[in-house]
C-alpha cells in the first residue's frame, strides 16, 4: 500500500504528518527514511521521536557522525540510525542494528547503505522530496510485509477524521491500559470560536477470533467481550440518558473500529490517588453512588439509529472460564506444571456450586471494568456527575455486585478493609431506600462469591499479560489481588473454595513470586509446562 502526501506552507507540516504517524507505531516496526541531502528526513524521525517521547521540545541530534543514537520512553526503546557515514556495509552488523529489530521502533536514515543481504522485509519506507524551491514537501509511505496493515490502518484513521470534520487535528497518542484499544488525542482551532476543540479518537480494530477452547467457541466469545464498537455505542447513549457522565460518540465507523468520542479530561481516579493523594473515599462514595444508579437500569434491549443492541447474559459460562484463568496462567507458571485434568474437574465443581447461589437477584446492568483505571473526575461537576465512566463495551447483565466488588476491592489501588466496608454499607442502605424486599445478606453472599471469582481471574490474567504480552508491570498487584481473595474467602459459603486455596497455594507459596518490598521475581519460564488452555489463548510461551 502506499500513500502519498504534499505539504505546504499553511497547510499539513511535515511534522505533523511524522507526529500523526508515530501514534500508530509499535515495537518492532522499522522506518526506512529516504531522500536527498535536505529532504527533510532527519525533521521526519526528529518528529516521530518526540511524539513517542510525548516531549514537544526533546533534543534530538542527528546521529550522523555517532551513527547511532538510541532513546528510551515511557512508550518503547528507540534506535535512530544514520548510515550516510558509513564506511563499509559489514559494520552495519557491529552497530547492532538487527539485534533489537523485535523489540525497539528503529528509524533508519539512508538505508540505501544497506547491502542485499541486510535488507528488513517488514518495513515502512518514507521518501521526502522537496518542491517549489524547498516550499513544500512530497511524502510517499509505502508499507511492506507486516507494515502494509499498519500503514492501511492509519489511511482508515485519516479518512474517518476526515469525514467527521477532523482533518486538520493534530494527535497525539495516550497510553492505555491492559486492552487492544488505543486513543489519541485530537486537537484543532476552532476558527468561529477563537478556541481550540477537543476530542479522542478510539482506534479499536475488530479483535479475530482466538482459537476455540470450549464448545467450537474461543475465550472472548464465552466471556462475552465485546466483538466490535456497537456495545459502546449502545451503552454510552443508555448511561448518559440515565444522567451518568460519559464520553458522547460524536461520529463512529463500527465496521472499521473507530469513535470519535468527548474528552473526559485527565483526572483518572488512579493518578489522582497516587500521585496527588486525594481523599480516596472522597471519589469512591459518588462512584458507589452512580453504581446504585446502574442499578436501576432496565435489562431490555438498548434501541439507537435503527439499531438494536441486548447485552449479553453474564452466565454460568463466562463466570466459569473467567474463574480458570488462574489455573490456565497462575497455576503451571507457580508450580511449573499444568494442572491435571482431575484437578480441573474438582476445581470447577467447586465453582459450579457458588454460581448455583448467585440465581437470584440476577439481571441487572454489569458495567464490568469499574474500577480507578476507567473513572475520571470531573471537577466542574457534583455526585454521581462528578463520576466520569469510560469503559463499559464489555457490559453484561448479571449480578450488580460484581461491579461493587470491582471499586470496593480496586485491582489498581489498595482499598483498606475499613473503607471498603463504608463504601459497600453506603450502597446497601441506598439500595434499601428504594428497593423495600432488598435482601442485604443474599447480596453479601453474592458479593464474596463475585470477589473471590473476579481476584481469580485477576491473578491469571496479570500472569497472562506478563507471561504472553511482556507486560510484567502487572505482576505487582498480585500481592493486593491475594488479600482481597483471602477477604472473600471468609464468607461461610466459601468455605469449600477456601479449602482448595489452602491445600493448592498455601500463604507461603502465595509469597513466593515476590521479595520483602512485594517486587515481582519472575519465574523460569524455560521450564514451565503450560496449560493446554493457555497454550490455546496465547501469543508465545
Amino acid at each position: 500500500m502506499t500513500i502519498i502526501q504534499k505539504t505546504a506552507t499553511g497547510a499539513t507540516s511535515l511534522e505533523q504528518i511524522a507526529s500523526r504517524f508515530a501514534t500508530g507505531l509499535g515495537k518492532g516496526d522499522t522506518l526506512f527514511l529516504m531522500g536527498d541531502l535536505g529532504a527533510g528526513k532527519s525533521t521526519f524521525a526528529r518528529a516521530v521521536i518526540r511524539a513517542i517521547a510525548g516531549v514537544s521540545d526533546l533534543e534530538v541530534p542527528s546521529p550522523t557522525f555517532p551513527l547511532l543514537i538510541p532513546y528510551q520512553t515511557t512508550r518503547m526503546e528507540i534506535s535512530h540510525f544514520d548510515l550516510y557515514r558509513l564506511s563499509d556495509r559489514s559494520e552495519v552488523e557491529e552497530l547492532g542494528l538487527y539485534d533489537n529489530l523485535n523489540h525497539h521502533l528503529t528509524l533508519i536514515e539512508w538505508p540505501e547503505q544497506l547491502s542485499d543481504d541486510h535488507q528488513i522485509e517488514d518495513r515502512f519506507e518514507i521518501s521526502l522530496k522537496e518542491l517549489d524551491q524547498g516550499e513544500s514537501r512530497k511524502i510517499t509511505i509505502r508499507g511492506f510485509g507486516s507494515a502494509e496493515q499498519k500503514l492501511a490502518r492509519f489511511q482508515n484513521i485519516e479518512d474517518f477524521l476526515k469525514s467527521a470534520g477532523w482533518s486538520e487535528a493534530n494527535w497525539a497518542f495516550l497510553q492505555g491500559d491492559a486492552s487492544t484499544r488505543s486513543y489519541m488525542r485530537l486537537k484543532k482551532n476552532d476558527d468561529e470560536a477563537a478556541n481550540v476543540q477537543q476530542a479522542l479518537l478510539m482506534n479499536a480494530p475488530p479483535q479475530p477470533d482466538g482459537a476455540p477452547i470450549k464448545n467450537g467457541k474461543p475465550y472472548s466469545q464465552i466471556a462475552h467481550l465485546a466483538e466490535n464498537m456497537t456495545s459502546f455505542v449502545a451503552v454510552s447513549k443508555t448511561l448518559a440518558a440515565a444522567g451518568l457522565t460519559v464520553p458522547e460518540v460524536q461520529s463512529y465507523d463500527i465496521e472499521k473500529g473507530l469513535l470519535l468520542i468527548t474528552d473526559l479530561g485527565d483526572d483518572q481516579y488512579f493518578h489522582l490517588i497516587t500521585e496527588q493523594g486525594p481523599n480516596q473515599q472522597k471519589l469512591y462514595e459518588p462512584a458507589i453512588d452512580a453504581l446504585v444508579k446502574v442499578r436501576q437500569l432496565p435489562p431490555a434491549p438498548v434501541n439507537f439509529d435503527n439499531l438494536t443492541y441486548q447485552l449479553p447474559a453474564y452466565d454460568d459460562e463466562a463466570l466459569s472460564i473467567e474463574s480458570e484463568l488462574v489455573i490456565d496462567w497462575y497455576w503451571p507458571v507457580v508450580k511449573q506444571s499444568p494442572i491435571s485434568e482431575e484437578g480441573r474437574g474438582a476445581y470447577k465443581a467447586i465453582w459450579q456450586k457458588l454460581f448455583n447461589e448467585l440465581k437470584t437477584n440476577n439481571r441487572h446492568w454489569v458495567l464490568r471494568d469499574f474500577h480507578s483505571p476507567n473513572l475520571m473526575h470531573i471537577k466542574a461537576r457534583t455526585g454521581i456527575e462528578s463520576v466520569g465512566i469510560i469503559d463499559f463495551q464489555d457490559a453484561v447483565i448479571g449480578h450488580p455486585a460484581y461491579d461493587v466488588v470491582s471499586l470496593c476491592q480496586d485491582a489498581r489501588l489498595m482499598v483498606k478493609g475499613e473503607m471498603e466496608q463504608h463504601l459497600k454499607q453506603r450502597y446497601l442502605e441506598q439500595v434499601s431506600i428504594s428497593e423495600p424486599d432488598f435482601d442485604k445478606e443474599d447480596f453479601q453472599k453474592a458479593y464474596a462469591i463475585l470477589g473471590a471469582q473476579r481476584a481469580s481471574k485477576l491473578l491469571g490474567i496479570f500472569v497472562r499479560l506478563s507471561v504472553r504480552d511482556g507486560k510484567s508491570n502487572y505482576l505487582t498487584h498480585i500481592p493486593r489481588i491475594w488479600d482481597y481473595l483471602e477477604r472473600n474467602l471468609q464468607h461461610k459459603t466459601l468455605s469449600e473454595l477456601a479449602e482448595w486455596y489452602q491445600i493448592n497455594f498455601p500463604p507461603e507459596l502465595r509469597a513466593e513470586w515476590f521479595n520483602t518490598n512485594h517486587q515481582p521475581k519472575m519465574p523460569n519460564l524455560t521450564q514451565c509446562k503450560p496449560s493446554e488452555r493457555a497454550k490455546e489463548q496465547g501469543k508465545q510461551w
